[in-house]
């Protein structure tokens, strides 16, 4: 028999969708009655919780997610992708809660609901849908405030369950931790009033309450005996040109937009027929572009009869900026291909990892005891992709091989010896025996498509981003049909596996650092986790209506103190600078632990509670990680003065040193190795969490 029930608090800090998915899988597990059996036969109370859930922006969405933010941010995958709970396939691993629906499912539940509005900066409404988009289906690619209404819907019903569980309370407080620190017992927690967001929340959950939630005084300090850390993007330091173009900014009067989440930048600011520099083309710039067009004002008008990447015109104001952008590849991402919206997962239908398979994988760890990706990973991953290239490419146009292709394909492929320039050597050998018409495929060079190449005028330039966006359009509507877009596919889907091999501790921490942050995440990134097609369609629209522009490859940007400005060139583009009061990163925070200005975060590192997890490079020197050093599964921080482990669980991207993608949401179906990974972290607390500190699993640190 269980001894008398205990008292004992939990504080999950972060309500966006980590600390939302925290919540469900605590549910689950009350619901199905895990913990209790096992308490039972530990002789151990069963527990009676309080659940403090903080954060200062709404809970459920948190400050990426919010409903209120402008119609006009798509997300960046289609709609039967991303969840916050265990859907599908995954609940074979992961059992449901009576609140666990995926996006899709919830749209499916909510197809006609009101709308709301979003005040912008100038008093501008804008509906914002709420529920469903309004005509939206699995494969369309959703507003972000449409997401955020499903983070809210779910976080609400999770809270609403747990509060009508015996012994469970859950209170909410729109308040900052700025400080966490041990106690006699436990933890103690110091909270500051976040202002006009400080009033309690309805979730539905107070009718087991004593009170709704209050709103903390400033400086107001709570305790626990277990803390959660689900923060998401939090604010961080420049890095050191960005403090430069900040001194710049002031010295000069010139204006300077740091890396931020794109729903805290004014956008309205940026003036009228003004060059504004742009550093990235990233996700963050679509959000850019879609901002300083559509809204403000402009029109793209849609051509039936012309192919995709040609059939936008758009239609300008006026009051549009002049955008300038760069990037080290001289390109914005590229667009997602069409077949992902047919595919039940995030790779298109039909392709397999014949090379990249686990007994390969297997093999190579046996032999070598640690997997390094240059040597061991990517000859596999290249032989998957070039075998999906070739393989879509015959289909589409057989007349291009001789007989007997196929079979000296596989032969050569099959040979994994062979180093990634003799692959080459015999592969063009290969094509001009038996497809002289046909060149050989480099997915390394497609991620710099410019690479090599001068260009005489910036005007020529143009002329071939605008052929290089068209084409990126036309293949990503060919969908299955395109070999690049399904090399492409191919190379994503063991980016999956990768993630999951670093997860497991299985990848040398060398070639982590020197091989795949530095030169696999970016061409993977540009390659596969690109906007929807629409978004490659109005941005080359943009560009023929001269409202955008680029600057080249490599480009550079500083300041000229004789004239007064910012200014951006490319080495490879004989053009004279371009000339600006304004410079406008589009990128997110570094998400890098040292770097954050969070107090919270900072105060972690600065007391030892915390500590940045080192991971040592291929000198054999050592160097700190981006993210916290954890313990294994459940993930709780080391702290700098004793070995052991705190009672303090990590979730998200602050997990970034012990695993990759760590920003990406969970998929719907996806393994809880690999794709679902971020609920099987959510898990793994929870389970830890009801326990109890004194039975919760200790971990051990994670595997170097």
């Amino acid at each position: 028999m269980p001894r008398e029930t205990e008292e004992r608090s939990v504080a999950l800090i972060g309500a966006g969708p980590r600390g939302t998915s925290f919540l469900e899988r605590l549910l689950a597990v009350v619901e199905h009655g895990a913990v209790n059996d096992a308490a039972v036969e530990q002789g151990a109370p069963t527990p009676r919780l309080r659940i403090l859930v903080i954060d200062p922006a709404p809970h459920g969405p948190g400050r990426v997610w919010n409903p209120q933010q402008s119609p006009l941010y798509l997300m960046n995958t289609p709609a039967s992708f991303p969840t916050a709970a265990p859907a599908g396939a995954t609940q074979a691993a992961l059992p449901a809660s009576s609140a666990s629906r995926s996006f899709a499912q919830w749209r499916h539940e909510h197809e006609a609901e009101e709308t709301v509005t979003s005040v912008r900066a100038d008093g501008f409404e804008p509906p914002v849908p709420k529920g469903i988009d309004h005509g939206g289906t699995d494969t369309d690619y959703p507003t972000r405030a449409a997401y955020g209404q499903y983070l809210s819907w779910l976080h609400t019903e999770v809270c609403a369950a747990l509060a009508d569980q015996p012994g469970i309370t859950v209170e909410h407080l729109r308040a900052e931790v700025t400080e966490l620190r041990r106690a006699d017992s436990g933890y103690e927690l110091t909270v500051e009033d976040a202002g006009d967001l400080n009033d309690a929340e309805d979730h539905g959950s107070t009718h087991n309450q004593d009170d709704a939630a209050a709103s903390p005084t400033s400086g107001q300090r709570l305790r626990a005996d277990q803390v959660v850390l689900a923060l998401g993007h939090i604010p961080a330091g420049l890095n050191e040109s960005g403090e430069h173009f900040t001194e710049v900014a002031d010295q000069l009067g010139l204006h300077y937009q740091p890396p931020a989440i794109p729903t805290e930048v004014d956008y309205y600011s940026l003036p009228a027929g003004e060059n504004v520099l742009v550093r990235g083309m990233g996700l963050n710039f679509f959000d850019l572009m879609i901002q300083a067009s559509v809204g403000r004002g402009g029109v793209f008008h849609e051509h039936a009869d012309r192919p995709a990447g040609q059939r936008l015109e758009y239609l300008a104001t006026g009051d549009e900026p002049h955008l300038v952008a760069g990037s080290r590849r001289g390109t914005p991402y590229r667009a997602k291909s069409t077949a992902l919206t047919e595919a039940p997962g995030f790779a298109p239908v039909g392709i397999s990892l014949h090379h990249f398979s686990p007994e390969a994988i297997a093999e190579a760890e046996r032999r070598h005891d640690v997997l390094d990706f240059s040597a061991h990973l990517w000859p596999l991953m290249q032989r998957d992709v070039l075998r999906t290239y070739y393989r879509t490419l015959v289909e589409l146009a057989p007349e291009l091989f001789r007989t007997g292709f196929d079979a000296a394909l596989e032969e050569l492929l099959a040979d994994t010896h062979l180093g990634e320039a003799v692959l080459q050597t015999r592969g063009q050998r290969l094509l001009r025996e038996f497809a002289p018409d046909v060149l050989w495929f480099d997915i390394r060079s497609l991620g710099r498509p410019f690479g090599g190449l001068t260009f005489e005028s910036a005007e020529q330039y143009q002329q071939h981003m605008s052929a290089y966006l068209e084409d990126d359009a036309a293949t990503s509507a060919a969908g299955v049909r395109s070999p690049v877009k399904m090399a492409i596919g191919a190379l994503h889907l063991a980016r999956m596996e990768v993630k999951a091999l670093i997860s497991q501790g299985r990848v040398s921490q060398s070639s982590q650092i020197s091989e795949i942050e530095g030169w696999f995440e970016s061409l993977v990134e540009g390659l596969a986790s690109g906007p929807p097609l629409q978004r490659i369609e109005e941005l080359a629209a943009l560009t023929r209506a001269g409202v955008v522009e680029f600057l080249g490859p490599e480009p550079i940007f500083d300041v000229d103190r004789e004239t007064g400005f910012y200014t951006a060139e490319s080495p490879a583009v004989a053009a004279p600078a371009y000339q600006a009061r304004w410079l406008l990163e589009a990128m997110m925070p570094a998400n890098r632990v040292q770097l954050s200005r969070s107090p919270l975060v900072a105060g972690l590192l600065r007391s030892g509670l915390a500590r940045p997890r080192e991971l040592v490079d291929a000198s054999g020197a050592p160097r700190a990680g981006k993210g916290f050093d954890v313990t294994t599964l459940p993930h709780r921080l080391i702290p700098m003065d004793r070995a052991e482990p705190e009672e303090i669980y990590v979730l998200g991207l602050q997990l970034s040193s012990v695993q990759w993608g760590t920003a990406i949401a969970a998929e719907a179906g996806g393994t809880v190795d690999s794709s679902a990974r971020s609920l099987a972290d959510a898990d793994a607390a929870a389970r830890a969490v009801l326990l109890g500190p004194a039975r919760a699993a200790t971990g051990s640190p994670a595997q170097d």
